[in-house]
């Protein structure tokens, strides 16, 4: 699946290991609230409590993963020669351009599947504003002078990760779709947490800025689905012909 293909591309092992967990664990968080409401709705009070019990296992899950990105980002730049990290900022950069990249797939695919009009609207702005994050990077890695085959290379090792042809698979597509889409959210919050110490290190205060800046995007936008969570179980039920 995506999240497993995505940590075996990535080039240092501790940091994407990290961030693959981290992701994942959000993906069963969202995948566990969707439970618990579809139980509600289904007058299974014991399934909807088990469900959230488990949900909030899986968040203190990814808070402890959260805490280990300072560990993370160490181990990885330890294992490369301090002539090489330059290069090592570089390819993280272009690694948060390629998810960019795949967020637009993401996003686009979600405007135009789901049912739940509100939710179509968080998608579409959040589609522009993530064009934007991606004409950022670029003129970060312009202004480090990173060579064009950095930005090929992170393309090819995620060009194979097709998010949108995965949504296009899912049977109850709204509630899916927000599922899949928080987890993405918090796939890009661990890459740029991850940059952001990198560059930190390196005393590259403009890429530390950027990774803020986008840092806050990316974490308003998986606050913005999950308050979304109602809509999304209702147009998946209806799409399954089921009252709600």
């Amino acid at each position: 699946m995506p999240m497993i293909l995505f940590a075996r591309s990535q080039p240092d092992t501790p940091g994407k290991l990290t961030a693959h967990a981290f992701s994942y664990e959000h993906m069963e968080e969202a995948a566990y609230e969707l439970l618990s409401r579809v139980a509600e709705r289904a007058g299974d009070p014991e399934t909807a409590a088990v469900a959230r019990a488990i949900r909030d296992e899986e968040r203190a899950m990814s808070d402890r993963l959260a805490s280990s990105f300072d560990l993370a980002v160490a181990a990885s730049l330890a294992a490369r020669g301090s002539d090489d990290l330059p290069e090592q900022l570089d390819a993280y950069l272009a690694d948060v351009h390629a998810l960019e990249q795949q967020a637009i797939q993401l996003l686009q695919s979600g405007s135009k599947l789901t049912e739940a009009d509100e939710l179509a609207s968080v998608f579409s702005e959040h589609l522009e504003e993530t064009r934007g994050h991606a004409r950022r990077i670029d003129g970060r890695l312009d202004a480090r002078d990173a060579s064009t085959s950095t930005l090929k290379d992170a393309a090819m090792r995620l060009g194979g990760l097709n998010y949108g042809g995965l949504l296009g698979a899912q049977p109850d597509t709204p509630a899916k779709l927000a599922g899949f889409a928080f987890a993405f959210e918090y796939l890009e919050i661990a890459a740029y947490e991850l940059l952001k110490r990198v560059a930190r290190h390196l005393g590259d205060a403009g890429s530390v800025e950027l990774a803020d800046s986008i840092l806050a995007d990316e974490r308003a936008m998986a606050e913005r689905i999950a308050t979304h969570w109602d809509e999304a179980v209702d147009a998946a039920l209806r799409s399954q012909g089921l009252t709600v």
